[in-house]
């Protein structure tokens, strides 16, 4: 069923011209996120505070990355 999931990509947000954070699967309180479709790791949901919004904004971090739900382009 893991594999499934990683080969489906439900939403991308993208970083730069040749990479994006693909957003797999969304389980309950955690994503299951990858840089490029390449080694998918889940990641918990949070809320953090964002400038541009300058609010709390609901997402998740994939290493150094904080991804704003707000800001994923759904597929």
């Amino acid at each position: 069923m893991f594999e499934e999931s990683v080969k489906k990509i439900i939403g991308v947000f993208p970083v730069c011209n040749t990479g994006g954070i693909c957003v797999h699967q969304i389980e309950g309180d955690r994503v299951l996120a990858s840089m490029n479709g390449k080694d998918p790791a889940w990641c918990d949901i949070t809320e953090e505070y964002t400038e541009s919004e300058g609010d709390m904004e609901s997402g998740f971090r994939l290493g150094s990355f904080f991804v704003p739900f707000s800001e994923v382009m759904r597929v």
